[in-house]
């Protein structure tokens, strides 16, 4: 009789590659819908291009734009997307926030598109 050994870091890679595969479905999502994207090893940022710090009419350098960032995480044995929000301080770590099931790749890139847009009401 044989034994059947797995190999834990099998698994460990073919999450490696869930993970990846999903943030970049995400990111060809968030593309599609005119966002900016730059992908991680487990989270990324997107941000409005429409939204950059030069158009800020205050000229305030410190304005970093419309941006979002989001990571996903196993909970569970699923992936999930998360918010990530800043912390009270600078030196505060990142607040998470769950969004969705990480397969909802439509559904994440519409929440975060809503969070990102920009409308034209109220301007002169």
């Amino acid at each position: 009789m044989t034994e059947s050994t797995t190999n834990p870091q099998d698994g460990v890679l073919r999450q490696e590659r869930a993970v990846r595969a999903r943030l970049d479905e995400l990111a060809t999502a968030l593309r599609g819908h005119g966002l900016e994207v730059r992908v991680g090893t487990s989270a990324l940022m997107a941000w409005n291009p429409k939204a950059s710090m030069t158009d800020d009419p205050r000229g305030e350098a410190m304005n970093p734009g419309l941006s979002q960032y989001v990571a996903i995480a196993p909970d569970d044995g699923s992936l999930n997307w998360y918010w990530c929000w800043t912390g009270p301080s600078r030196d505060a770590p990142l607040e998470t926030e769950y969004m969705c099931p990480a397969e909802e790749i439509d559904r994440a890139a519409t929440l975060i598109t809503k969070v990102l847009r920009v409308t034209d009401e109220g301007r002169p």
